[in-house]
């Protein structure tokens, strides 16, 4: 399994094999993982969080495994932890992402890597998803 930084040729073919993907390709950087084709990406953007703590956080806008049949092997845990060294190693603060409340797998993906979880209680008492946190 190669998890690496995708180039333009990757989203091409990435959009192909999932169309609702093309809005989720930042000018920041995306990932992909590949054994044979690509089996699966991640999108990610960077900011700056604003005072007091004036410091940078990368967003994760998507993890997709593409087929069934490669979720349960790790690969969406192996782009999540290439992100987190990417971010290290340029000094971000945390990395974040926002999951459904319905989306069990994505949870227990954020959990398996050590992220907080923080319900999106709306003021309505409604909870339709969770911000994750990762601080580095």
């Amino acid at each position: 399994m190669n998890i690496r930084i995708g180039e333009e040729a990757d989203k091409e073919r990435i959009v192909e094999l999932r169309p609702q993907a093309e809005g989720y390709f930042t000018k920041d950087y995306f990932l992909v993982a590949e054994e044979e084709d690509i089996l699966g990406c991640a999108t990610v953007f960077r900011r700056k969080i604003p005072a007091p703590i004036s410091a940078a956080e990368a967003f994760i806008l998507l993890i997709d495994v593409f087929e069934e049949d490669n979720r349960n092997r790790g690969i969406g845990s192996l782009m999540v932890q290439k992100i987190l060294e990417i971010e290290r190693e340029k000094g971000t603060y945390q990395v974040r992402a926002y999951c459904d409340i319905k989306n069990t797998a994505s949870h227990r993906l954020w959990l398996r890597n050590k992220f907080g979880i923080s319900p999106d209680k709306q003021p309505d008492g409604s909870i339709p998803g969770s911000f994750v946190t990762y601080v580095l």
